[in-house]
């Protein structure tokens, strides 16, 4: 081989290299660090087909330096979708509606049975386990995000009272 030929092979390969380090580099930015807002383990309680409403959990998480809140959900199949948190009020767990729910910032909000969770009132047709629901998720900064939750068993919540 030329020493020009090996030079400009050289210098094709490092360009290469470096091309595909800024892409990483760049993937891994907007998956986690520039994401104000990331979602992790969205699930929705299994019940009767009878069931009244279902209860939607999951995991927020908060990457920016100022609190936000949930303000609403959105999905097809119920008359409504309410947020909602649980509370002892003299020994009876309460539901309560919410107007919005709290992320800390660089903090994490929790929606769990006995805890924060939305519910969906009222469904056309109860999904079977293993079947998924997409949710449209909308917080106060204006963005919004698209899960999809996951029908799956879940602890019982005892002692329950709507409102």
């Amino acid at each position: 081989m030329s020493n020009h030929f090996k030079k400009t092979l050289f210098f094709l390969i490092a360009l290469v290299s470096v091309t595909f380090a800024n892409a990483a580099s760049h993937t891994y930015q907007n998956n986690h660090v520039n994401k104000p807002i990331s979602i992790t383990d969205p699930w929705i309680r299994s019940a009767p087909a009878n069931a009244p409403a279902l209860g939607l959990f999951l995991r927020i998480n908060n990457h920016t330096d100022q609190e936000l809140r949930l303000i609403s959900a959105h999905t097809k199949g119920y008359k409504r979708i309410e947020l909602h948190r649980t509370i002892d009020s003299h020994g009876v767990m309460k539901m309560l509606k919410q107007t919005f729910m709290p992320i800390p910032a660089k903090g994490e909000l929790h929606l769990k049975p006995g805890s924060w969770h939305i519910m969906l009132i009222g469904p056309e047709r109860v999904p079977s386990e293993g079947e998924q629901i997409s949710v449209n998720l909308k917080f106060n900064d204006g963005s919004a995000k698209m899960i999809k939750a996951s029908v799956r068993k879940g602890g019982m919540m005892k002692h329950h009272s709507i409102h």
